[in-house]
């Protein structure tokens, strides 16, 4: 028998969404500076801003994520510190970018238990938090085996949303992101600060 599940947001957008958040195919990556497929809805937030799991769910897996096809590396693709819940209703959900990990493996979470903290960590560029669902319990990723989030989550009027995210040195990048005739148009120039961890974090 199929569980049905009562979804909630992770965190409460605050900031202007960007193409760069949206799931789909993004025209340039803001760390691999090409087109790239995203398979999961980025929530622009204040570094340490909390994040809740949005349905009731096991923890499988917490941890450091930084592996791409050269190996580890603290500054690539990966999700950075992440957390997956596998939700009742069979979908594996992954938390990416985090600054801190509250729960750890096989705890049981609930809708709203307060899972970690966002944080701009693996392949991050702008404080934020990666969220992607996967249509079942699968490591996989990519477009083929995940949900856009949207079509799950709450509906949400991002047309509503007018505040701009200003924390630097991330805001700059940001702004050029939420560019209304070329969101596309930035470049390794634009994120100096990709491999530093006083940013990175």
């Amino acid at each position: 028998m199929e569980i049905e599940l009562s979804y909630t947001w992770p965190i409460i957008p605050k900031y202007k969404v960007c193409e760069h958040d949206k799931y789909g195919i993004r025209q340039n990556h803001y760390v691999l500076f090409k087109q790239r497929a995203h398979s999961g809805f980025d929530i622009t937030a204040d570094y340490g801003t909390e994040v809740k799991s949005i349905a009731r769910g096991k923890v499988i897996c917490t941890g450091f994520d930084g592996t791409t096809s050269e190996g580890l590396d603290q500054f690539n693709m990966g999700y950075g510190n992440r957390i997956e819940i596998l939700n009742d209703d069979g979908r594996r959900c992954v938390y990416g970018h985090l600054s801190e990990i509250f729960v750890k493996d096989g705890d049981y979470v609930d809708n709203n238990t307060v899972i970690g903290k966002t944080g701009c960590t693996g392949g991050s560029r702008v404080p934020h938090l990666h969220i992607e669902i996967r249509k079942e319990n699968t490591e996989k990723t990519g477009l083929d085996y995940t949900i856009n989030p949207l079509e799950i989550l709450p509906e949400f009027d991002f047309s509503k949303l007018t505040l701009e995210f200003t924390e630097e040195p991330y805001a700059q990048l940001w702004k050029k992101m939420n560019s209304p005739t070329n969101p596309w148009e930035f470049s390794e120039g634009d994120v100096w600060y990709r491999e530093n961890k006083e940013y990175i974090r």
